[in-house]
């Protein structure tokens, strides 16, 4: 009488032989799934910038301005702030250039208690059209390059510099506009996976550089930087979200102290 013999199996390595079939399988499918995009294009950048950097309708905006000055110890000098209204007309493509109306809604006793402000808050506005300047200009006047960024926040950057060297930095214009003769250094792009921009930042070449600039005077200009985010609008009748600022900061570092000077954006409700 033959006797059927069953093959052992231990439920511990049926189990185990179970869950490594199941792995090898999900590393399988992993596998076979398109990797995240690791670097960002060209293409890619003036692709987002003709989506997101077009001319729209009038949208008004809420600009908060906060001015403070620290001293090279640390000790906060001055620190003021202005509430303004402005009327963004977005970023208009001209000839490969960008331009953006941007107009203030300021009393005349308002702009007469606080026209040294008024003014800053301008400049801090002249900023905002500043990154569709880049994008819209010819792409032979700068030089691309891919930037990592933190892979867990899912975005994508990168730096373009200019093609020709940058002149000596000057700032011979009003005090009160703190901006340069001359803009030239390096600008750098940060977008999401999406190709939505989260934020743009410039630092000037051809520093140091001595200037003349309120409330220090004469003195040394180490960094002039600046950082621009954005938020997204939708705005009654386009289905496409269209940017506008967020935020925008400028840093001013001399040898007699620092010059801070941000803006917050809100749309007006």
């Amino acid at each position: 009488m033959k006797i059927p013999v069953k093959p052992y199996t231990h439920p511990t390595i049926v189990g185990l032989a179970v869950w490594l079939t199941m792995v090898l399988t999900c590393i399988d499918v992993y596998a076979q799934q398109p990797a995240p995009q690791a670097t960002l294009t060209f293409e890619q950048l003036l692709g987002a910038a003709k989506r997101y950097f077009r001319d729209t309708a009038e949208f008004p905006l809420v600009q908060k301005t906060t001015f403070s000055v620290t001293a090279p110890d640390g000790r906060v000098r001055n620190n003021q702030s202005q509430l303004t209204q402005y009327t963004f007309q977005g970023y208009k493509p001209r000839q490969k250039r960008a331009g953006a109306n941007i107009h203030g809604d300021v009393s005349f006793w308002q702009a007469m208690r606080g026209a040294k402000m008024v003014k800053i808050s301008a400049s801090s506005a002249v900023w905002t059209m500043y990154p569709g300047l880049v994008l819209y200009a010819d792409p032979g006047e700068y030089i691309f390059a891919p930037k990592s960024t933190d892979y867990a926040a899912d975005r994508l950057g990168a730096e373009l510099t200019s093609t020709k060297p940058c002149p000596a930095f000057t700032m011979t214009g009003k005090v009160l506009l703190y901006l340069p003769d001359e803009v030239c250094g390096t600008n750098y792009f940060e977008v999401h996976n999406d190709l939505s921009f989260h934020k743009f930042a410039f630092a000037a070449a051809g520093l140091p550089a001595p200037v003349k600039i309120s409330p220090f005077g004469q003195c040394t200009l180490k960094r002039y930087q600046i950082e621009i985010e954005f938020q997204s609008v939708t705005l009654p009748g386009d289905k496409d979200p269209f940017l506008v600022p967020r935020q925008s900061s400028a840093h001013l570092e001399t040898d007699k102290g620092t010059i801070v000077i941000t803006s917050v954006y809100e749309p007006k409700k």
